[in-house]
């Protein structure tokens, strides 16, 4: 999808669905079955410290810094990882949260540029089509967000609405970002990859994941993650699904917890069969689709994705009123959120299975900014085999029928769909319909993502 500011945010945060998770291991204790209490850090150990914002209500910072500094050590074992600093701890009130957000938001986005992002999350009915890209994320990262880890201050921080309840998981999943800072350096993760949104989202997933995975592994002491069976990693991933259909902007909700969902279910999956060594090693070759962090299966193999390449010319010549504003790519998961909207979890989960690459451009008129009509983007999807584009089909047809009716072009040759939103009138459906395919085509010469 367009590069959620989600993503261009580029903060490691903890969202509370993960606090959900489900037994045997959503024990917010760190004293599990057959583990001692961490004990405190010893004199010469490297230790979170606090620099509290003054008076923020709620949370007491210094209950947050003691919180810290009993379990850093354990989470730190957990994910065989070793304290190497300190980590700074400081408690934001929701306000602040938002503030701090926003200027995260603007560090590698001007407005006109997350203005067009959002026109064209709107195009593919991610969100309301009236919608302010700004508010919407804004809004949902205050009322969420429990914890942010900073890289570029190192700093740790937690919302000052979180509960005693939650905080020892607040604090040992961003601990656990902490720890990623100290050994692979996190601001390396965080350049935007514009027009590369899937591998953006892979490099999410890793990231969240294995914080998520680390608290895992501590809360379940000494059984560690071989307790964890894989039907409750499986219902991590269709909570996140299902839950968010209850919410405002359930799509958007359903791509910012699936990092925390299936992401964690794929790293716990790979540390508990491969140990953390093959956790560590992505780092150094970062996970290229969503659909590899989806499937430990495709993990394992690297399944590459097929390299489309989109050149609008030759359509643009048939209309010369639209110029091309974008380019870019969905992946696995941004289809599955979508699909989740219109189908069963597990129908969904299918119909997105089997998903082999896809591109996209966006075109537009110069006066559909100013009168609020929203872009089109034309694409090609590419699956694995039949039976998978078999599932597709039906499934993306309603759910282009849901959010555009009437308004849109999907098309089959083989095992691959070409689809276009937002397009009003029959003539310029039936051009795309007949032309589109032209503007796709495969890279058999570049290295596969």
């Amino acid at each position: 999808m367009p590069r959620t500011l989600f993503a261009a945010l580029g903060l490691a945060a903890l969202m509370p669905l993960t606090a959900a998770c489900p037994a045997p291991v959503a024990t917010e204790s760190p004293g599990a079955p057959g583990r001692a209490p961490p004990a405190e850090p010893s004199a010469g150990e490297p230790s979170p410290k606090t620099t509290a914002t003054s008076k923020a209500a709620g949370l007491d910072p210094a209950e947050a810094e003691a919180t810290a500094l009993r379990i850093a050590a354990d989470v730190a074992a957990a994910r065989s990882l070793p304290l190497t600093r300190e980590v700074a701890i400081r408690v934001l009130d929701r306000k602040a949260v938002r503030a701090f957000a926003q200027d995260a938001l603007y560090e590698h986005n001007t407005p006109e540029k997350l203005k067009l992002l959002g026109r064209i999350e709107s195009s593919f009915g991610i969100v309301a089509d009236d919608a302010d890209v700004e508010a919407v994320i804004l809004d949902l990262l205050e009322e969420a967000v429990m914890g942010i880890y900073d890289p570029k201050s190192r700093s740790l921080m937690i919302g000052s609405h979180v509960s005693k309840d939650m905080l020892r998981m607040v604090v040992g999943h961003e601990i656990a970002h902490g720890l990623q800072d100290m050994h692979f350096d996190l601001a390396t993760y965080q350049t935007p990859m514009d027009g590369h949104s899937d591998a953006e989202s892979a490099r999410t997933f890793l990231i969240e994941g294995d914080a998520q995975a680390a608290y895992l592994a501590w809360v379940s002491g000494e059984a560690g993650l071989a307790s964890i069976p894989d039907p409750v990693l499986t219902a991590l991933g269709d909570q996140a699904l299902a839950l968010a259909g209850v919410i405002d902007n359930p799509i958007l909700a359903r791509l910012l917890q699936l990092p925390y969902a299936d992401g964690a279910a794929t790293v716990v999956r790979l540390a508990r069969d491969h140990g953390w060594a093959a956790v560590d090693a992505l780092y150094a070759e970062l996970p290229t689709t969503s659909e590899q962090m989806l499937h430990i299966d495709k993990l394992l193999t690297r399944e590459p994705a097929i390299q489309l390449t989109a050149d609008a010319a030759p359509l643009l010549a048939r209309l010369p009123a639209y110029q091309q504003v974008w380019a870019d790519d969905l992946g696995e998961a941004t289809l599955l959120a979508m699909l989740a909207d219109v189908a069963s979890v597990v129908v969904a989960r299918r119909a997105a299975a089997g998903w082999g690459g896809d591109r996209f451009v966006v075109i537009e008129r110069a006066t559909d900014a100013a009168t609020n009509r929203l872009p089109t983007a034309i694409g090609v999807i590419a699956w694995d085999s039949s039976v998978d584009a078999d599932e597709f089909g039906p499934n993306f047809r309603t759910y282009l029928e849901a959010k555009m009716p009437g308004a849109f072009v999907l098309e089959r040759r083989g095992e691959r769909f070409l689809y276009a939103t937002r397009v009003r009138e029959p003539a310029t459906q039936r051009l795309i319909a007949a032309h589109g395919w032209d503007i796709f085509g495969v890279d058999r010469g570049a290295p596969r993502r």
